[in-house]
């Protein structure tokens, strides 16, 4: 599969608005950095940021998300506490926590779980996954829940009908614009 399948496949969610951030793994024959280039420049003229990391000699992580809802999150004081306690730079703004999770994800140590709120986890989730270490959840979709199954089912079953539009939009030939106006006026019919 080319990048710009796994892309479109794996941020469907994030790219149209749906999600603050996606974030998956590519092995190195499918990455390229022109297509990198390439689709950086496209997301963000549509407001959303690109990071990639290496995690392995075969492997390299890709994080898209929308800066301006993480922002939003990490106006929240029960998010910045629980940040805080895991020694992020909380006072020094949206940036600095960005940097310190991705130069986390760099490490390649212990993987730092509370990137589940950057990707718009309940914040109980992250915490109760952390705490039972990913055992005895309600349910198991996107992320395990432990707070509620029914949230957790329904934002499932949204990420899966927004990829599979994206990606039959994106065979089709539209481009990234294309696609996010045309999932709004899509959602917007059936809400």
């Amino acid at each position: 599969m080319s990048l710009d399948k796994i892309i479109i496949k794996c941020s469907a969610p994030c790219i149209c608005g749906i999600k603050p951030g996606n974030m998956f793994t590519v092995k190195r024959e499918s990455y390229s950095r022109v297509a990198v280039e390439s689709w950086r420049e496209s997301l963000k003229s549509n407001g959303l940021v690109l990071e990639t990391f290496e995690t392995s000699d075969n492997t390299m992580m890709i994080f898209i998300y929308n800066f301006i809802w993480i922002r939003q999150m990490l106006e929240d004081c029960f998010a910045q506490s629980y940040l805080r306690g895991k020694n992020y730079p909380v006072n020094r703004g949206t940036l600095a926590v960005l940097n310190e999770l991705f130069g986390r994800l760099k490490k390649h140590q212990e993987f730092p779980h509370e990137v589940g709120l950057f990707l718009g986890y309940p914040i109980e989730d992250v915490i109760e996954f952390e705490k039972n270490q990913g055992q005895d959840c309600k349910y198991c979709g996107c992320w395990k829940s432990y707070s509620n199954p029914e949230l957790a089912k329904k934002s499932l079953g949204n990420f899966l009908d927004c990829s599979k539009m994206c990606q039959k939009w994106f065979e089709e030939g539209l481009t990234v614009p294309q696609i996010i106006k045309k999932y709004k006026i899509v959602t917007e019919k059936v809400a």
